[in-house]
């Protein structure tokens, strides 16, 4: 667990306080579903790869590697503007607009389409289910 705990400060440090962020992209549901195929494989490998930390005895080469595989596809779904909340539940944000206000898609791993959207302070529990037909989210 120390492994994983030390990987999470350095990606902290690198998404809050790296100069080279990229700008923030609204998604629109549909454009947020486009990339599920995508999101689930690297939350699988991002899984996999947790779980050998946590549960098998590496060399020190090997947890290195390991890492720095757990942090190039972490990495890779922060470049594609979408936010890891919860490696363990594969708990993910999609930053959207909703009547000129920011709020986030929200997609967890096992649910087949984006459903759910939340306020940026919110979180998983303040979940709201989308209906398109009443909600703008563009």
């Amino acid at each position: 667990m120390a492994d994983f705990d030390e990987f999470v400060q350095c990606f902290y440090w690198r998404e809050n306080f790296s100069s080279a962020k990229p700008m923030a992209h609204f998604f629109t549901p549909e454009e947020a579903n486009k990339k599920l195929p995508e999101v689930r494989k690297l939350l699988s490998e991002i899984s996999e790869l947790k779980k050998s930390l946590e549960t098998t005895i590496l060399s020190e080469k090997d947890k290195r590697s390991t890492l720095d595989r757990l942090s190039i596809s972490s990495s890779r779904l922060s470049e594609m503007g979408i936010d890891l909340k919860d490696p363990d539940t594969g708990l993910i944000d999609f930053p959207a607009m909703r009547f000129g206000e920011q709020v986030y898609l929200c997609w967890k791993l096992g649910e087949n389409e984006i459903l759910y959207w939340h306020g940026m302070t919110e979180g998983f529990r303040g979940r709201k289910l989308l209906k398109p037909e009443v909600t703008q989210i563009r």
